[in-house]
């Protein structure tokens, strides 16, 4: 864990859990599904053009990593960006995003299984202890799952196919750079969802946003879309996946905070409990393990 590995997941957490709310807000007033195809149509254009004019990258897909490129992106976009803005219309914004970030649970030992990757003591104890904290913000809530399951069972398919999808592109070393393989993954992954739109509003009418509706969509368009899935297939490809995984815990308890300070969403003792024990998970993979290492050196 370098200093700028660190500063990637702090990035990543303030601009990921923020979009939480920010999508709560965008599909009130934007159909789901055209609200996603304008999210990944300027995602993935985007980046390609980025990769192609700015940096000087290649867009072609050598032919043995095609069909796993479609996979994950069926996973890691189509999946995670339906379920997920599904769920949200039927949870509030917090609770979605503490539901979806179970994903460093179902990734590590995704990776354990498929990949051999060791789930050590040290990842098992802060893999805990962040899952905890999540814990102790949904347990009440499981008790109303009886009676309406479906925000929740949508959430948790959307953090089921993200880590599926995370454990995809670890398994492999890909030899197309970060911006070309995520600007690919967001068009594969959009074709079905542009189909979706087609079948399913291609007759709805469009009302004209509300200030609130366009900073929202704008933001959830461009800034998620963007700067945070090149930050995050940069630390796939940098950490192991459970630390990969752990690394996003902080972000739904920017989700839960920011929801309280922009949909007024209630924020109480549990939500000051659970960010103490996901910052203590935290503080045991990304900076503990560097502790140690000087201290034995030290000694």
């Amino acid at each position: 864990m370098t200093p700028g590995t660190v500063a990637l997941v702090v990035l990543l957490s303030l601009l990921w859990g923020i979009n939480f709310p920010s999508i709560k807000i965008a599909v009130s007033e934007v159909p789901v599904w055209s609200f996603r195809v304008m999210c990944i149509a300027s995602g993935g254009g985007a980046l390609l053009l980025i990769a192609r004019y700015a940096l000087g990258h290649r867009l072609d897909i050598p032919r043995g990593e095609r069909r796993r490129l479609v996979l994950a992106a069926m996973l890691n976009v189509t999946g995670w960006q339906l379920f997920s803005a599904f769920g949200l219309m039927r949870l509030d914004a917090g609770r979605g995003a503490i539901i979806a970030y179970t994903m460093p649970l179902w990734a590590s030992f995704m990776a354990w299984i498929f990949l051999g990757e060791p789930l050590t003591r040290l990842r098992a104890a802060g893999l805990i202890c962040g899952l905890a904290g999540l814990l102790v913000l949904i347990g009440p809530d499981l008790i109303d799952l009886g009676r309406a399951p479906a925000g929740t069972v949508l959430m948790l398919a959307a953090a089921l196919c993200w880590a599926a999808g995370t454990v995809l592109i670890k398994s492999r070393n890909w030899t197309i750079p970060v911006t070309v393989l995520t600007g690919w993954q967001l068009i594969f992954g959009g074709v079905p969802i542009l189909a979706g739109m087609l079948v399913l509003e291609g007759d709805t009418a469009f009302r004209p946003l509300s200030t609130a509706g366009w900073i929202a969509t704008t933001y959830s368009v461009l800034v998620p879309m963007i700067v945070c899935h090149l930050v995050w297939y940069t630390l796939i490809r940098n950490l192991p996946t459970a630390i990969a995984g752990i690394s996003t815990l902080a972000i739904p308890i920017v989700g839960v905070y920011s929801a309280a300070l922009i949909l007024d969403e209630a924020v109480g003792p549990r939500e000051a409990i659970a960010l103490m024990l996901v910052a203590t998970a935290l503080g045991i993979v990304l900076a503990l393990p560097t502790f140690l290492r000087i201290l034995r050196r030290d000694t």
